[in-house]
């Protein structure tokens, strides 16, 4: 009996947790069975389930979500499933999602007549709320995937998800498609020196103002950055405080310096270069800083150093501002090399041909060179040594399993005396 109810309760667990998606909105799966109901859109018209009205790129389903978001409607105007008790119950219903470090990062395809905010938040049984997060779309009329990172609520128990598909005061009435929402594991997030250059690591930006950021390959390999990649800002028409933030995967240790470094490339010279730091959860721990861009159209390194700062406010978000205090027209600038003022000053530190199989990497890693080496060390993005190891030859084994997942730097040493460096991810 016992061994009959243990295998019941575990079915049921695993079966609870398949419920929550891929939210697709097809007849017969996730989405399109539930109860849903629209709020603060005026006359609130029911949410509709409609045809793909472009079955092309990322996105080739048949059926899709389609909320017309009103002119009349709050801009927090939005819909959500009905808690469980007020719907059928069963795999119609959304829940349990308990957050976890496996189904913290959502996922949405949308496809809009505008560019704004697209806001999700999850809820309790009894309507405590994790927040929203707000991430705009960039493309108009094309299926677009929106990334959220709830890894900051992991351990809440929710049973309702609440979708802002047009998170602004509107003028017009706009049309919003949205489909397929997924949970997947926790994203490795970057750490100093953001450099853009980790291959297979998610660089992801939160905009706001109206702005859109991503990586891109460098356009000008010139001057004091000749780097195969960057970041863009692009600032449209919308607040003069308009910006970009990505989360790092660890807070930024101030012990060293308080002063933190960024090459930037923008239109012209005197303009207001913002960096802001902040704690995930508290919006009370924040610091920023401004710097002036001194050149147009050329890279140049800004300084920001942030007196008295307190590195116990565990600062993981940082956001940029450029031109800040004037309305942005469409005009784009260019960043990179984000690090603290002393990040890889260990001296006599070289670039080196150093193959790192696998990397990432879950325990063990091999490390190869085409000449004969004698230490191995892994050190923070801080210079901080965490692992040395003693070898010989070209090639060794490193075991990585006592390691928290994040960016490393291994420095292998040479037998002629000399230091050449790599990244290093742990997952």
């Amino acid at each position: 009996m016992k061994k009959t109810l243990l295998s019941s309760l575990l079915l049921l667990s695993a079966f609870g947790w398949a419920q929550n998606g891929p939210i697709t909105f097809e007849p017969g799966e996730q989405g399109a069975g539930w109860v849903w109901k629209v709020f603060e859109n005026g006359t609130n018209a029911p949410l509709e389930f409609v045809s793909n009205p472009s079955a092309s790129g990322i996105n080739t389903s048949a059926t899709v979500a389609k909320m017309t978001t009103l002119a009349t409607g709050a801009p927090f105007a939005g819909v959500e499933n009905q808690h469980p008790g007020s719907q059928p119950s069963g795999p119609s219903a959304f829940g349990p999602y308990v957050i976890t470090a496996e189904n913290c990062t959502v996922r949405i395809k949308v496809y809009k007549s505008v560019i704004s905010d697209v806001g999700i938040k999850f809820a309790t049984a009894t309507n405590a709320s994790t927040g929203e997060i707000k991430i705009a779309n960039t493309l108009i009329n094309q299926w677009e995937e929106l990334v959220f990172d709830f890894s900051s609520r992991i351990g809440q128990n929710n049973d309702q998800i609440i979708i802002f598909p047009d998170f602004q005061a509107r003028t017009s009435d706009n049309v919003c498609y949205f489909d397929e929402i997924s949970f997947g594991p926790e994203i490795i997030k970057p750490v100093l020196p953001l450099d853009f250059e980790v291959a297979g690591l998610d660089y992801i930006f939160s905009n706001f103002g109206n702005t859109d950021t991503s990586v891109l390959s460098n356009p000008f390999p010139v001057g004091i950055n000749t780097s195969a990649n960057a970041a863009i800002l692009i600032k449209n028409n919308g607040p003069e405080w308009s910006g970009s933030f990505i989360e790092l995967g660890s807070a930024i240790n101030f012990t060293t310096t308080q002063t933190m470094k960024m090459k930037v490339f923008a239109p012209q010279a005197g303009l207001i270069v913002k960096l802001k730091l902040e704690n995930l959860s508290n919006p009370a721990f924040n610091i920023e800083v401004d710097a002036t861009t001194t050149v147009a159209n050329a890279w140049e390194e800004l300084s920001f150093t942030f007196n008295g700062i307190n590195t116990a406010n565990n600062y993981k978000r940082v956001v940029v501002f450029f031109n800040f205090g004037v309305v942005g027209t469409g005009e784009y600038y260019l960043f990179d090399d984000i690090q603290l003022d002393n990040t890889f000053s260990t001296p006599d530190f070289n670039s080196g041909e150093i193959s790192i199989l696998p990397n990432p990497v879950l325990d063990q890693v091999t490390v190869r060179m085409n000449q004969p080496f004698e230490k191995l060390t892994v050190l923070s993005t801080l210079g901080q040594i965490v692992f040395e190891q003693a070898t010989q030859g070209v090639e060794s084994q490193l075991s990585l399993t006592h390691l928290s997942k994040g960016m490393y730097v291994l420095a292998v040493q040479t037998t002629d005396g000399k230091q050449h460096i790599s990244k290093l991810i742990k997952q």
